[in-house]
């Protein structure tokens, strides 16, 4: 029967006042001010990586190099305004050298900035190089080594070449032959048309000078103002390029700010048109004002910062891309607890690697997107895993996230791309997610470089085991807007346009209702999501406070005991180290993995059994002691009776009881009856048992049909019990 009118008021009153008590409005809107649990007050203690240039190309402190992922790379070329370009593969041996030399022309022009993406999107050469100039040459499934080469003709097409077609739609691009595309009309440094050549091969690193407004004589477009090969350049070539475009104080120069805000307000419209319903731009201008602290980094970048092993030194690091909703939900918060809590840098990966522009952004049919599985169906050698695993295998090892490797949910790869290993198994995360982590200055990464995580922490109530939730949400959920993403408003939810069926009507506001309950549940998290934000950027140095939940079912005699003990924290800590059970007097250790401790019990007698767990404390986490007990109940033994020599009304007799205990465990002991009922007649006899055996004496019996019932009284190890009822014809 479905709910009445009135059930149906009384729950959206409840619903209603719990929107209100989370800032909203009675017609559903956010109530402007509404704030989290504000974090501690504290500073962080990160780190900023400053050497990633000097270490890779040798160049000294004062570089104008800066590197730019491939989707920066790509927006900046859509950019007003001259830019200079540093484009070669730090995997080629001579491009340190020319780097340098490009570095120093660069300077002595007086450009303030050149940009400098590799192709080569690992950066090293062998069997784990990504060079999309060169896909033949990438060791991946042919389909997939097509898909990785339209990273670079897609530059080729929109911005760079001659002779190449790049149609966007949406969130990919069809590269096609042309003849009629003309980006670069005089001196073309990449001409793909019919009959032509290219001057700069697919392994050369060049210099490039250019202005997407430039045309030549004759208005085609001539977006390359000028190029030097670095092959065999010299310093006054690449002088003459500088003067080309006006000399280097005309080079402009872009923030990642400028870039970030650009893509997420664009790709967030882009997808959610109807901004009362999902919100406006994702960020402002304001956003920068006590300058903006993500930076995306390449791939080698990532691996420099984790491979540094100064003391002390942490980094706070974010996954996830502009492409991804859940990202962009989060990406003003994450700058600003950074700002807050005077975190200079939050270094972003993307795990999309050409940021979700050329080739969608993380489906399954994508390569691109390394964390996931190498292969993929049928096809052998599909994706570049071990960009992603290698990582998360030789740094993370200490990770948790929302989905277990144990149920099946990760992701498999070939270490170091070498196809004759057998692939191994890491943890999958999920986008938005942000660490702090610290490698520690032994040969080989901590096994608990993961100090702390911004995720959601629960304990199931009956294995008393942590699990976790990543912090996945929407920009109108952690920014409310004007309709919460509803298509109504909560103060006319029981109105209905006229005509509406009145035997429609309790099902149409049933799933408005749940509607919602659905709005309110995902304020509440995203509410949640923000808020822990703040603990994570807090910093905290030293150990914090941690809950410890504990479980320790009963068990039966004969089983050993499991205790469990979970241990969160509001702040996204790892704990590690060992936890000591102390029970009857005897101690175990058992070590914190995932944010709990498992232990197994000798095989206790029955009774109760308080017992302590302990833990020293870390880094992380404060010491603790938590009391418990374990009960063990007694076991269940198996009653057999048999008449040995059954009794008459001439003679007595007796009966043979054994009582059984469970394979391993001590024998039972205490005392078996056997009682013996003839209508109101009743006789009763008793024997203590001797190694689980007794023989029990019975008198003389009248003759007649009798019921004999044998009895275990149980003692201090087993309950008691009784055999199957028997009956005896006495003659």
């Amino acid at each position: 029967m479905p709910p009445t009118s009135s059930q149906y008021r009384k729950r959206l009153r409840t619903t209603t006042s719990v929107l209100t008590a989370l800032g909203l409005a009675a017609s559903g809107v956010l109530a402007a001010g509404t704030a989290a649990t504000a974090a501690p007050a504290r500073t962080a203690t990160t780190s900023v990586d400053s050497t990633y240039l000097q270490d890779t190309l040798g160049v000294g402190d004062n570089t104008v190099i800066e590197t730019v992922t491939y989707d920066r790379f790509q927006w900046l070329l859509q950019q007003p305004g001259q830019f200079a370009f540093l484009i070669g593969s730090q995997a080629d041996p001579n491009f340190k050298d020319q780097a340098k030399q490009a570095d120093a022309a660069a300077r002595a022009a007086g450009a303030a900035k050149l940009y400098w993406f590799d192709p080569n999107l690992t950066g090293v050469s062998g069997d784990r190089n990504l060079d999309v100039r060169n896909p033949d040459g990438i060791k991946l499934a042919a389909g997939s080594q097509q898909i990785y080469g339209r990273i670079w003709t897609n530059v080729l097409g929109q911005y760079l070449g001659n002779g190449l077609k790049s149609v966007p739609n949406g969130a990919s691009v069809t590269v096609t032959s042309d003849d009629s595309v003309v980006n670069d009309a005089v001196n073309p440094a990449f001409d793909k048309r019919t009959g032509e050549s290219a001057a700069l091969g697919a392994a050369d690193n060049a210099v490039i000078l250019y202005d997407k407004d430039h045309t030549a004589e004759g208005g085609a477009a001539d977006k390359i103002v000028d190029w030097v090969n670095l092959n065999g350049a010299t310093d006054q070539r690449l002088g003459e390029a500088f003067t080309a475009i006006g000399g280097g104080a005309v080079i402009d120069q872009l923030s990642q700010f400028k870039w970030w805000e650009d893509s997420a307000n664009k790709k967030h419209r882009a997808s959610y048109s109807d901004e009362n319903r999902y919100g406006g731009d994702i960020l402002t201008d304001s956003d920068e004002a006590d300058g903006w602290r993500v930076k995306q980094i390449t791939y080698p970048e990532l691996r420099h910062l984790l491979d540094i092993k100064a003391d002390g030194a942490n980094f706070a690091l974010l996954f996830g891309g502009t492409w991804c909703h859940n990202t962009r939900a989060v990406l003003k918060d994450v700058n600003a607890q950074a700002q807050e809590n005077d975190v200079a840098t939050v270094y972003n990966f993307d795990l999309v690697l050409d940021g979700g522009t050329v080739n969608g952004t993380n489906g399954g049919s994508n390569p691109i997107h390394v964390r996931d599985n190498a292969n993929s169906g049928s096809t052998f050698n599909f994706r570049p895993s071990y960009v992603y695993g290698d990582v998360v295998r030789t740094y993370f090892k200490n990770l948790v996230t929302e989905y277990d490797p144990n149920s099946g949910t990760s992701v498999s790869y070939y270490p170091g791309g070498d196809l004759t290993a057998f692939p191994s198994v890491v943890r999958k995360l999920q986008v938005p997610f942000v660490l702090n982590y610290e490698r520690g200055t032994g040969t080989n990464p901590s096994s608990t470089a993961v100090k702390r995580q911004w995720i959601q922490q629960n304990v199931a109530d009956s294995t008393g085991l942590a699990s976790f939730k990543e912090y996945m949400s929407e920009w109108w959920f952690t920014h409310p807007s004007n309709q919460l993403g509803l298509n109504f408003e909560i103060a006319k939810i029981d109105e209905f346009p006229p005509g509406t069926p009145e035997e429609q009507k309790p099902a149409l506001l049933a799933a408005r209702l749940t509607q919602l309950d659905q709005a309110r549940s995902n304020v509440k998290f995203a509410a949640e999501a923000i808020d822990r934000l703040g603990y994570f950027f807090g910093g905290l140095p030293g150990g914090v406070v941690s809950k410890q939940t504990v479980t320790a079912p009963a068990v039966t005699y004969g089983s050993a005991g499991k205790i469990t003990v979970a241990v969160t924290n509001a702040y996204g800590r790892i704990p590690t180290g060992d936890v000591t059970l102390t029970i009857k007097g005897a101690s175990q250790s058992a070590k914190l993995l995932q944010n709990s401790a498992a232990f197994t019990t000798a095989k206790l007698e029955p009774g109760k059994y308080p017992f302590v767990l302990s833990y020293a404390g870390d880094t992380q986490i404060q010491a603790f002691e938590k009391t418990g007990t374990l009960t063990v109940a007694k076991a269940k033994a198996t009653v057999k009776s048999a008449a040995k020599t059954a009794p008459t009304a001439a003679r007595s007799g007796s009966y043979a009881v054994t009582v059984t205990a469970p394979k391993g465990l001590k024998t039972a002991t205490g005392t078996v009856t056997i009682t013996l009922t003839k209508g109101k007649t009743k006789v009763v006899a008793k024997a203590a048992l001797k190694s689980g055996k007794a023989t029990v004496a019975v008198k003389k019996l009248a003759a007649g049909k009798w019921k004999v019932v044998t009895s275990y009284s149980g003692d201090a190890r087993y309950n008691s019990g009784n055999a199957a009822t028997a009956s005896l014809a006495v003659k």
